[in-house]
Formats: structure tokens, sequence, C-alpha cells
């Protein structure tokens, strides 16, 4: 495995246990966090960064996120993912998602999550899952 794809396979780790300053302390020190990219904007540099994936570590009372593709392609790792996890009140978030992460020095400078925010918050509400032609996304094997 190349050393981009063992950082972010080691974000994720962190992100599995919890260790929310790993996690930030492998951003350079401008690095910018775009979660949800198409929806929100990014949080800039360490402070932001920590205040965010502390915020939605807090959202989530087990997480079960599943890797089924990464590749490289120069400073960039791509990767294709199921995030999954149980909310507070016990009800289930699952959905496709991808992302691309910029590494530069060893540092994540740019980090880009691409998902359908409004399935999230519908399966959030407990309004709605994923439709039945989405499911085989969820079930390919890492």
């Amino acid at each position: 495995m190349s050393t981009g794809k063992q950082l972010v396979t080691r974000f994720f780790d962190h992100w599995h246990a919890g260790r929310i300053d790993e996690m930030v302390g492998m951003f350079a020190s401008d690095g910018r966090f775009h979660f949800s990219a198409t929806t929100k904007p990014p949080a800039v540099g360490h402070e932001e960064i920590r205040e965010f994936l502390t915020t939605y570590s807090g959202l989530s009372a087990v997480k079960r996120l599943r890797i089924n593709a990464m590749a490289e392609a120069g400073k960039d790792v791509f990767y294709e993912a199921v995030e999954d996890f149980d909310l507070a009140d016990g009800t289930r978030v699952v959905t496709p998602y991808a992302g691309v992460v910029r590494i530069e020095d060893g540092q994540f400078t740019d980090w880009r999550d691409y998902f359908d925010r409004a399935t999230i918050d519908r399966q959030s509400a407990g309004e709605a899952q994923l439709p039945d032609f989405a499911q085989e996304l969820l079930e390919r094997p890492a």
C-alpha cells in the first residue's frame, strides 16, 4: 500500500477509535476539511477542523465506516466508502460516499467528501432509508 493510502487508512483508524487530536494532527496547519463539499463551507486550519470533527464524532454512538476502494494519482488519494453509523437515539444512517484527499509533505492539505447530504439528513430524521437500487453499493465487499 502506498504512503498516501496508508495515511488515509490511518485517519479512518483514528476515526473509529475516537482519536480526534491524532486526526487533526494529520492536517497541515492551513489544511482544509471539506466535509459535504457541495453543501457546506470547509473547516480551515487545526482549530476549525478539530471543532468540526469533535461535533461530528459526537453525533454518532457507533461508527462502522468501511472503505471499499482506494486509488492514488500524484498527490491525491481517491476513496469510495460506506458511511454507516448509529445516532445516539439508535437511528441507523448508512450511505455510499466518495472522497479525495490531497497530501503534501506527509500531511493532508485538502480533504473533500462527496455524498448525497439529503439522504443522510432524511435518515437522521428517521424519514427514509436508501432506495433499493442503492443497496448494492452498500453491499460491495471491501
